[in-house]
């Protein structure tokens, strides 16, 4: 698996990191792109250690000019896509049914007075601002308002979809093709797949997502590999060659990263600890290795200690260099321990 690791730190940029110029094609393949979990709301998404310049400025620009939009996907979460790509994930994400009373509404609302605040829809409806966000947000899930998220101001415009995108409904795909579709993108960048890792980063139902990589698989373009899961057929060659290493490094993920999504149903067995939060995981050398444990906060997190699960004998060689990237993620708190001694 060593090889394994290789091509997920080369591709996702962790080693090397990627320029400006190819961070387009990286968001692309990685969407939907969750913002850093426990932000401040109006945060834009970003590339965390992937990128050697700052993706979070970037993709604030984008943003801006609704190159990237914001959405509710992955059972309702909000995260960013290219707005071309809206259809496809349209054909993925979007809830079915009619709007409730409040909803058509709301949108009567728009369609009469044009884009309004919250604020304003509380003054036009009477309505407390609680029950009009929560439908707001199921309005957002059916692909029927757009929440123009251009800064990070509280009190944000809302429009009627096709007022912003008027060829999204007749550019939607078909869910079949657009599932396909976004399997391969996440073979590509997680090399070896399986379909548990697939339900934890796109919680999609587990049923369509095993007809689909079976539909892949009977089309060649998705293959067994050793015990592991399913690769790319065009990575076989690669995978059955001589042996890739991967880069020795330290990334500390915070919960919403694309890899900590792919990988959470196990993660979240693996590393325990009743009393304290897993506030960060640490990515090590093209393997999850450890996390930093504690208590989220508004503003610098509580970081109680460094744990590991790499061999105790390498606790103290990695130290200085695991504490460096702990800062670097964390630059204005210090930990308490590292492996349960204090610091």
């Amino acid at each position: 698996m060593q090889t394994v690791k290789a091509l997920r730190q080369i591709r996702q940029g962790l080693c090397p990191k990627i320029s400006e110029e190819d961070f387009e094609l990286l968001f692309r393949r990685m969407s939907p792109v969750q913002t850093p979990y426990w932000c401040c709301p109006g945060s834009p998404p970003e590339l965390r250690w992937r990128t050697d310049f700052d993706s979070a400025a970037l993709c604030f620009q984008k943003r801006a000019v609704r190159e990237i939009v914001k959405g509710r996907f992955q059972g309702g979460r909000i995260a960013y896509v290219f707005a071309d790509e809206l259809p496809l994930f349209m054909a993925l994400y979007q809830s079915k049914g009619m709007p409730s009373q409040a909803g058509a509404e709301i949108l009567e609302i728009l369609a009469r007075e044009g884009p309004v605040s919250v604020r304003m829809l509380k003054e036009l409806t009477g309505r407390p601002v609680k029950e009009i966000t929560a439908e707001l947000h199921r309005l957002q899930r059916r692909f029927l308002v757009f929440e123009d998220q251009a800064d990070s101001e509280w009190d944000r415009c809302w429009y009627r979809m096709e007022e912003v995108f008027p060829r999204l409904w007749a550019e939607k795909m078909e869910f079949s093709d657009a599932l396909e579709r976004v399997i391969l993108r996440f073979a590509w960048l997680h090399v070896v797949i399986t379909p548990e890792n697939l339900t934890s980063f796109y919680e999609l139902p587990a049923r369509k997502l095993q007809g689909a990589l079976q539909k892949l698989m009977d089309q060649g373009k998705l293959v067994p590999f050793r015990e592991e899961g399913l690769v790319l057929a065009e990575d076989l060659p690669v995978l059955s060659g001589p042996e890739l290493e991967p880069a020795s490094g330290v990334a500390v993920l915070n919960r919403n990263d694309f890899l900590v999504k792919a990988n959470e149903y196990w993660l979240k067995e693996v590393y325990q600890y009743p009393g304290w939060e897993v506030l960060q995981y640490l990515y090590i050398d093209g393997a999850f290795g450890g996390v930093t444990v504690g208590k989220f906060h508004n503003g610098p997190f509580e970081i109680e200690d460094i744990l590991l699960h790499i061999p105790p004998e390498d606790w103290e060689k990695r130290k200085e260099e695991i504490l460096r990237a702990v800062a670097l993620e964390n630059p204005s708190v210090r930990p308490r321990y590292y492996c349960g001694k204090p610091l």
